[in-house]
């Protein structure tokens, strides 16, 4: 094998988007992956004329980093209805928008579990996050974001039917403790612009990027024990050497492989069970969230059909329901229970759904109880390097630029001499 520049263990975004960047600057890189396929928690899986995403996750076209690797084009994205449709006391009711709808905001007018102040304080926030920069919001003061949205004014009633559903739907943090920077900068993504899923699934993304990498980079079902100075240390015994390693793995993988907890590893997790049906609950791609907390366990439930009939093979529907609390059910009882409960939304007819598939994403999203600082890129010794979302905010803008500031930083040590130790010796 010819001498390696950098191995980069993990094939997430911010593994081949490091990859990526690092064989522009024509530096030898090899990316080490333990699954089968790229995309990290963001894949997508082929079962029966289904595509099943691992977890619903979406495109947001606000982001800028993606376009500079690919053609988006090439997903062919298609926008999801812009709001949710929330359903409270056996009532449902869209939330939207304002930027991109007129007729259906009387809907949201109408909602019983908003008060005449709680509608005029969210368009202001609306307002204050569509106008103010995503650098600006990391540097307000931080609370968790419970604590932000009562500050803001909002009644418990609102904060509890609306906001806990909605910002578990997207950072997975049901309790509201996550920092209120964390939470602004999602918020602000969500209202300046659509969220859109490709024809092909999520996990078109990533491969639409490993087509821009060379044949030979990524080694697939390839795990890694240790990473040392001068290279990594398989599962099998085998060494590898190479001048750089990139960590682009989750925290806790990270950790695992650094024999070290230097990362920090806390995170949210969601399941998401799969049904096929035949007619679909809604007619709208729309994000429908559960307002009814308490003992109910469905947070979110979404009908990518809806959106790409390619989703499902002909003449069926399928049917994302997502769980972000926490439970001690097995997968059985989780689907009965999940079912039970959305017979009170659409009626017995759900129980003629068919389970295709459940998803247990343990490292969903890096929980943030404080964000004080962001950063893409941090170098951990002379030649080790860690980059990933889970040092700033979990989300694929963030992971794709981490890969591209940490693969910057290595060209420009491999640039000035080729000596690592030297270089961080210096102080670079």
């Amino acid at each position: 094998m010819k001498p390696l520049d950098v191995i980069v263990v993990g094939a997430g975004y911010s593994g081949i988007s490091a990859a990526y960047y690092l064989q522009r600057k024509g530096l030898n890189v090899k990316v080490l992956e333990v699954s089968s396929q790229v995309g990290g928690r963001a894949r997508s899986d082929n079962m029966n004329g289904f595509t099943l995403d691992r977890g619903i996750h979406f495109y947001h076209h606000s982001t800028t980093e993606l376009s500079k690797i690919i053609d988006l084009k090439k997903l062919e994205l298609k926008n999801t209805y812009p709001g949710y449709l929330l359903r409270y006391e056996d009532t449902f009711n869209l939330f939207t928008n304002p930027l991109y709808q007129t007729l259906d905001t009387i809907s949201t007018a109408l909602a019983k579990n908003a008060t005449f102040t709680d509608k005029i304080r969210l368009f202001g926030l609306y307002a204050k996050l569509k106008t103010t920069s995503y650098n600006k919001l990391v540097k307000e003061n931080d609370s968790s974001t419970y604590e932000y949205l009562s500050k803001n004014g909002f009644s418990k009633k609102l904060i509890n039917s609306f906001f806990r559903p909605m910002i578990a739907a997207n950072i997975f943090d049901y309790n509201l403790q996550s920092s209120s920077r964390f939470s602004k900068v999602y918020l602000k993504s969500l209202f300046q612009d659509h969220v859109a899923l490709p024809k092909e699934g999520i996990g078109k993304i990533a491969t639409e990027i490993e087509k821009k990498l060379e044949s030979d980079t990524i080694l697939f079902k390839t795990k890694v024990k240790e990473v040392t100075e001068d290279g990594v240390l398989l599962t099998n015994g085998e060494f590898l050497e190479s001048k750089f390693v990139v960590i682009a793995t989750n925290a806790i993988d990270a950790n695992n492989i650094l024999n070290d907890k230097r990362i920090d590893a806390e995170c949210s997790h969601v399941s998401t069970l799969y049904f096929s049906c035949d007619q679909a609950p809604v007619s709208k791609p729309v994000v429908m969230l559960n307002g009814d907390n308490g003992t109910t366990l469905v947070n979110h439930v979404f009908v990518p059909t809806c959106l790409h009939p390619e989703y499902a093979p002909n003449g069926k529907h399928l049917v994302a329901v997502s769980v972000v609390k926490d439970h001690d059910l097995d997968d059985d009882e989780l689907m009965i229970k999940c079912l039970t409960e959305l017979s009170g939304w659409f009626g017995l007819k759900v129980m003629d759904w068919f389970h295709l598939k459940t998803y247990h994403i343990k490292y969903a999203m890096p929980f943030k109880p404080i964000l004080d600082k962001v950063e893409f890129t941090h170098q951990l010794s002379d030649s080790i390097f860690v980059c990933g979302d889970s040092m700033s905010v979990g989300s694929m803008e963030s992971a794709l630029r981490s890969g591209r500031e940490t693969a910057a930083l290595i060209a420009q040590q491999y640039t000035k001499g080729n000596s690592p130790k030297a270089d961080f010796a210096a102080g670079i």
